[in-house]
């Protein structure tokens, strides 16, 4: 899978820009606040709609501009090259595929398959539960259009347990009644978004300490997934029955998906709570790498990685051993603020851009 070309009206600091990229790796240089990791945002945006930075959308839109669009060319190994669009405006954010309009972002998000790593990735596994529950819904999304949907029947039946939760008079039976009706479904969509998360940890894990090993020289990693879900659906109706009183002090569900988290444990240590930046760092780009290996494996095709500004992060031998763990038929794409910090016999074959205040300023095309 390929970004063959990127088209931007009004998005952040550029104001009209079209980008062609090669197939192999694509190398973005320029100094800091000139719009690289602007650039690469874009692509993650295009393909799942929403930026990898904690930003609110209309943030995207070009300062005193009324909308932004993004526009790309997308080729992958199951159909013809495909044009996207995906515009934000007042009236919200509209999606296109093939100049149509298409109106469930569930049969959007998973057109294009993205792996980014940035300095945000690194710090989800030191936030809270509730940040890593987003990037891997994220993840597992892009790859199951079946997943999303669970996953957004459980988000509406949750927001409707908690409202419930608020109001509910125990000494109703009617409310009680109603109150079963709901633990049935809940019970059925948290089993559904436990199996899909539980199976992608465990698929992430057969390649997790490989990566790990290749980037560090380390072993001993592993991808933790804590839930109080079991695959069971009336043994957990009959956990969230025994816990009724409980939610009904605090007015809020305290079983399901929605207390799930996610951390690494490295021979023993959880990196979350003892683990150092640098080993955080190795994990998350292990984790990335992985992911890639198993979007692959689930689709049959690559997807599109992007690395943002890691280069200057990692010592050499740290970054050659990334950089030959990335498979040749793997687009990639790379923002940097020193060309030097990449070796000479990897950038000469390189698709090279220099950015400065949201203009191209040097392309040189190899691939």
């Amino acid at each position: 899978m390929q970004i063959r070309n990127i088209k931007l009206k009004n998005y952040r600091n550029y104001d009209n820009i079209e980008v062609d990229f090669g197939n192999k790796l694509n190398i973005i240089i320029g100094n800091n606040a000139q719009g690289k990791t602007n650039l690469l945002e874009s692509i993650y945006v295009l393909a799942v709609t929403k930026s990898f930075l904690s930003v609110k959308e209309k943030d995207l839109v070009n300062f005193n501009e009324k909308f932004a669009r993004i526009s790309g060319i997308i080729a992958n190994n199951t159909r013809s090259d495909c044009k996207l669009d995906i515009i934000f405006s007042d009236k919200g954010k509209m999606v296109k595929v093939n100049d149509k309009e298409v109106k469930k972002l569930s049969k959007y998000i998973s057109i294009v398959n993205v792996i980014i790593f940035s300095a945000e990735n690194i710090w989800i596994f030191k936030d809270s539960p509730s940040t890593r529950r987003r990037y891997f819904n994220m993840q597992i999304s892009q790859i199951s259009n079946v997943y999303l949907k669970y996953l957004s029947d459980y988000n509406d039946l949750l927001r409707q347990r908690n409202e419930f939760l608020k109001l509910i008079n125990v000494n109703k039976q009617s409310d009680n009644y109603y109150l079963d009706i709901l633990d049935e479904k809940y019970s059925s969509f948290s089993v559904e978004v436990f199996k899909y998360r539980k199976k992608y940890i465990n698929d992430i894990n057969e390649y997790l300490d490989e990566m790990y090993k290749k980037i560090t020289g380390d072993s001993g990693l592993k991808l933790i997934y804590h839930t109080d879900v079991i695959s069971d659906k009336d043994i957990f109706l009959e956990k969230i029955k025994k816990n009724y009183s409980k939610e009904i002090l605090h007015k809020m569900t305290l079983e399901g998906p929605n207390r799930d988290d996610f951390y690494f444990i490295l021979n023993g240590k959880n990196l979350s709570l003892f683990g150092s930046q640098g080993q955080i760092r190795s994990a998350v780009l292990a984790l990335k790498l992985s992911e890639v290996k198993l979007f692959n494996k689930i689709t049959g095709d690559t997807p599109i990685l992007l690395l943002d500004d890691i280069f200057s992060e990692l010592d050499i031998d740290k970054k050659n051993n990334l950089l030959s763990s990335i498979r040749d038929d793997v687009q990639t794409i790379v923002t940097t603020t020193d060309i030097d910090n990449i070796a000479e016999n990897i950038r000469k074959n390189a698709n090279i851009y220099k950015i400065d205040n949201g203009r191209i300023v040097l392309q040189n095309l190899n691939n």
